[in-house]
């Protein structure tokens, strides 16, 4: 089958000890099970890019010759707001049935709503997704498989601080961009003009009299 990613490029040479640093920030950075007891509603980070049950990355497991090859795990808790009040009506009922009927402060119902929310948050299985990266390391190229702009941002910086070494995403501009200053035709990239296939292309109306019925 197909693939979809997006492609980026990494704009800092590697350090000498770089494999030692990378098995060191890769466990630093490991994806880790949601903890709701600390409020946690998200949480993502590296596996296995075979087994995404398996984040206890050593170099072996993702060092292939000159690919490096790991999964983003993110792991989401959401909870069903029609339950959350269903259940939250229920428990304010019966904690007013334990004080013969007497109202309930504001500060009791957060109590009671904050109980209620994070027992149904234990009860809730995350949705899990895991998106693939593959990085070449001679040629300084990433492909990461997930194309939102918001995965991209959280993909860019995890993928800095875990391997120190900064990455920019490759537009097709910047790809004809960085060809052009390889090749000296900077200028003749910044006097290109829209191809007449482009919406933006200026159009030129050329008007057709109507043909004369015989």
């Amino acid at each position: 089958g197909s693939v979809t990613t997006r492609s980026w490029r990494v704009l800092d040479a590697l350090p000498s000890d770089f494999k030692l640093a990378f098995e060191r920030n890769l466990k630093r950075h490991a994806f880790k099970p949601i903890d709701p007891e600390r409020g946690e509603l998200q949480s993502i980070g590296w596996v296995n890019i075979r087994q995404m049950l398996d984040s206890n990355l050593r170099l072996e497991k993702i060092l292939f010759g000159n690919l490096i090859l790991v999964g983003l795990r993110v792991d989401r808790l959401a909870i069903n707001q029609k339950l959350l009040r269903a259940t939250l009506a229920l428990e304010i009922a019966k904690t007013l049935r334990e004080k013969d009927g007497r109202r309930l402060s504001r500060e009791e119902r957060l109590v009671i709503e904050d109980k209620v929310r994070l027992d149904l948050i234990k009860r809730t299985q995350p949705a899990t997704a895991v998106y693939e990266m593959a990085w070449r390391l001679e040629q300084g190229l990433v492909f990461f498989s997930a194309t939102s702009q918001r995965l991209g941002l959280i993909f860019s910086d995890l993928f800095s601080e875990t391997f120190q070494v900064s990455i920019e995403p490759q537009y097709p501009y910047l790809r004809a961009q960085q060809w052009a200053d390889k090749q000296k035709l900077s200028q003749q990239l910044l006097e290109l003009l829209p191809s007449p296939f482009s919406p933006e292309a200026p159009r030129e109306v050329i008007e057709v009299a109507p043909r004369e019925e015989k």
